[in-house]
């Protein structure tokens, strides 16, 4: 069957929904409270739309997938794929990912106890996964994980229907053979191995300059990993984040987004509480939590970052009293609703 990359929204009304990250719990409050039943069905006739990141370090990605694909089947949600859905895919161990890389136990106690994916239910979960699109649309409405790129696009277009794993590899083989040429390609080796561990040590940056030069170069050139987890610049200074350092910061790609159709994205990580901005790494949402961002100021980050609540049950910090928060848009009205309850509308 034919991979299709980008797929059409049905012309109902939508709830567009942040990362999910495994927190079940917060996922089922959010649908009580748009007034979808247990099925993902809505007696209005509204369809439920994800923007990826459903799973890793939340303490049961197994059930959200699982109520995900139900939904799904029976025509009530869609989803994008988001940079963790394709760790799992393509078999890339990264922070978080416990609950499916047995491998990442030991790392990740901090997100411990999560329910495991049995071995036997990888394999359906992956050919699932793997026809799931990267981007939906409709006149009114784009929703990718992380970045509308246009040359992204036009690359996976070319591909003409090329299945998702065998087109991701193939760009990961260009990408290398072209990244080998590098004059730092050899540094970059030496710093994987003198800083494999360093590199996870909270403590201090270990000096790491080919690495970051691996980094953007990999993070723009590789269409797909561009859309999923957006394109780089280099960071002021080493920031630590997702259990190890980093060299490359996320870039504002929506300040040269100008075209009419509003993009609603997930990834970036927005606060609903007001934090002080944090030198070492990168501010790019608006000062204003519920507004939308951009050249055109049709760019929206619906994630609010839910996937850090495994803090709040290392401190016995209860879910109402929660600082991170999962949200959903409606649309069309623009106006947000959150697993706590409260709504709220965009500006």
């Amino acid at each position: 069957m034919s991979y299709r990359y980008r797929q059409t929204l049905p012309a109902t009304a939508l709830d567009i929904i942040g990362d999910v990250h495994g927190e079940f719990a917060a996922l089922q409050a959010l649908l009580h409270h748009l007034g979808y039943r247990d099925n993902g069905s809505h007696p209005q006739g509204r369809r439920l739309v994800f923007v990826g990141d459903l799973c890793d370090r939340g303490p049961d990605s197994p059930a959200v997938l699982a109520w995900f694909k139900a939904a799904h089947d029976a025509g009530y949600a869609f989803t994008v794929l988001g940079n963790h859905e394709l760790n799992a895919l393509m078999g890339e161990p990264k922070d978080g990912s416990g609950w499916y890389f047995r491998c990442r136990a030991e790392k990740d106690g901090q997100y411990a106890p999560w329910n495991i994916l049995p071995e036997a239910a990888k394999p359906a979960l992956n050919a699932w996964l793997a026809e799931q699109p990267l981007v939906l649309v409709r006149d009114d409405i784009r929703i990718v994980h992380a970045a509308w790129l246009p040359e992204s696009l036009a690359v996976i277009e070319a591909a003409a229907g090329e299945p998702l794993a065998a087109q991701y590899r193939r760009y990961d083989e260009a990408l290398t053979r072209q990244l080998q040429t590098a004059a730092w390609y050899e540094d970059y080796l030496r710093e994987q191995q003198v800083y494999a561990e360093a590199m996870e040590n909270p403590a201090a940056p270990p000096p790491m300059p080919a690495t970051a030069a691996y980094e953007l170069a990999r993070s723009r050139l590789h269409p797909i990993r561009a859309l999923t987890s957006g394109a780089e610049t280099t960071a002021a200074a080493p920031f630590y984040a997702g259990g190890r350092w980093r060299y490359t910061a996320r870039s504002a790609w929506w300040n040269d987004y100008t075209e009419a159709v509003p993009v609603v994205i997930g990834h970036y990580w927005r606060h609903w509480y007001p934090r002080e901005a944090d030198p070492h790494r990168e501010n790019l949402m608006p000062p204003q939590n519920n507004a939308w961002h951009g050249a055109a100021h049709n760019v929206y980050c619906i994630d609010y970052s839910v996937g850090a609540r495994w803090r709040d049950r290392r401190d016995q910090i209860l879910p109402a009293r929660s600082t991170f928060r999962l949200a959903a848009m409606r649309w069309p009205e623009q106006v947000l609703v959150f697993d706590d309850g409260e709504t709220v509308a965009t500006v």
